[in-house]
């Protein structure tokens, strides 16, 4: 079972990403959410990176949900999540 005992985030503004990690045992799952699904799911429209990363916060147990059913999926080492994926 994955978990997520880690709540770092990062945005990669370049990637157009939102960088997180999960962990699978001892094997690191890492997530790249696609900005253009948080702010679908967010209502935000193209922010500066704390807007991201507040809007990720708080649709931290969504996005933890998603990427759970996500890598359920692929079983792989970097699992890209976009909003087809909530």
């Amino acid at each position: 079972m994955i978990g997520f005992p880690n709540s770092m985030r990062s945005f990669d503004e370049d990637a157009g990403t939102i960088r997180f990690s999960g962990y699978d045992g001892v094997m690191e799952v890492r997530f790249l959410l696609e900005a253009p699904a948080l702010e679908r799911l967010a209502g935000l429209t193209r922010s500066p990176d704390t807007a991201y990363l507040d809007a990720f916060d708080r649709y931290r147990k969504q996005i933890e949900t998603a990427a759970i059913r996500s890598y359920g999926k692929k079983r792989a080492s970097l699992v890209r999540l976009s909003f087809a994926d909530f």
